[in-house]
């Protein structure tokens, strides 16, 4: 049986891709597809990451693992499961599809990386390694209004880029050449389908039909009865990131060295601020996060696109328009104040 892992990257519509996997699993099965139960509580198999990290992550505490001997024997148990999910399916199954975008977001070292190589190693008849790579401008404004929503912290835009842009990045996965080279070092270079997250580059022009594609190739079946999963994660307005930035030394993500129950209470709320306006960065900041990258994404050109045009992406969607993030209203803050507290 092969085996196609998708790994993300953070915010190039993984959760809809997991949960449209999750509703077709029918689907997928009756066309050789399998989509695994990996111990998961929803469509994201982020018990990979749990099992192969080589740490112990905050976020694996929530799913029971509390040491580091816990963390060897789930990885075990999660051995198994790939092993009995396998052996359990349905005749004409040719493919097992996985997916985590933590095997970037999170798992950032090589030995993580070989840690989830063992994992696999033996079970299948080739792996495939599946990576969207989006604009690094694109991805560190997304990316910011994912901290502002979970409250991760109260940095302002101008320094969220500079976290990112330093050595000790907030957002490593987006250093392309260092991301790929580690993985290509580990699985090989071959197993790599490296796909650029844009919708001229999307075979379909959707990233679902870009990932039937490359399960499927030229036996691609009819994608009509194909049920989309609703867009997840769409983000929220500019003045709503401001106001939750304000906020958040009053409802951190933690507290007393946990998650702060306080604001998983108000999660839905936040999650229900406005959408519009779009948040949107100035010119001249796109301008300088896209000439720190350009060096490792002429190298990803070269390596994993020879022949295309260059640069590896297009121009910035924020071109000729100004920003409008740290701005917020009073009447704003009053009206998202009654939203949030009911």
């Amino acid at each position: 049986m092969r085996l196609v892992c998708h790994i993300g990257t953070p915010k190039t519509a993984s959760t809809f891709l997991q949960n449209s996997f999750a509703a077709n699993a029918a689907w997928l099965q009756h066309h050789g597809v399998l989509y695994p139960d990996l111990l998961s509580r929803d469509a994201n198999h982020i018990t990979l990451f749990y099992a192969a990290h080589e740490g112990l992550h905050d976020f694996a505490r929530g799913h029971g693992l509390h040491s580091r001997e816990d963390v060897l024997k789930f990885r075990r148990k999660l051995r198994r499961q790939l092993e009995r999910q396998a052996a359990k399916a349905p005749p004409g199954t040719h493919t097992m599809l996985v997916s985590s975008e933590n095997l970037t977001g999170n798992l950032t070292g090589r030995t993580g990386i070989a840690n989830l190589h063992a994992l696999f190693d033996g079970l299948f008849s080739s792996i495939e390694i599946v990576v969207y790579l989006r604009r690094q401008d694109d991805a560190i404004l997304s990316m910011y209004g994912e901290y502002m929503r979970r409250g991760f912290n109260s940095m302002s835009f101008a320094q969220f880029v500079k976290a990112c842009l330093q050595q000790d990045s907030l957002t490593p996965y987006l250093y392309y050449r260092r991301l790929l080279s580690l993985w290509a070092e580990v699985f090989g270079q071959e197993a790599l389908k490296v796909r650029l997250y844009s919708r001229s580059q999307l075979a379909g022009g959707g990233i679902l039909e870009d990932v039937m594609q490359l399960l499927f190739g030229d036996a691609l079946p009819d994608l009509s009865a194909l049920a989309r999963s609703a867009q997840d994660n769409t983000g929220l307005s500019a003045p709503a990131l401001e106001f939750l930035r304000r906020m958040q030394p009053h409802i951190p993500f933690r507290k007393d060295g946990a998650a702060n129950p306080g604001r998983e209470r108000l999660l839905a709320r936040i999650n229900s601020l406005p959408a519009a306006p779009r948040p949107r960065m100035a010119p001249a900041r796109s301008q300088q996060i896209m000439q720190h990258f350009a060096p490792a994404n002429a190298w990803v050109a070269e390596t994993f696109f020879p022949g295309a045009p260059a640069p590896l992406f297009a121009g910035s969607s924020s071109a000729g328009t100004p920003g409008n993030l740290g701005r917020i209203s009073l009447d704003q803050f009053a009206a998202f104040s009654a939203h949030l507290l009911g």
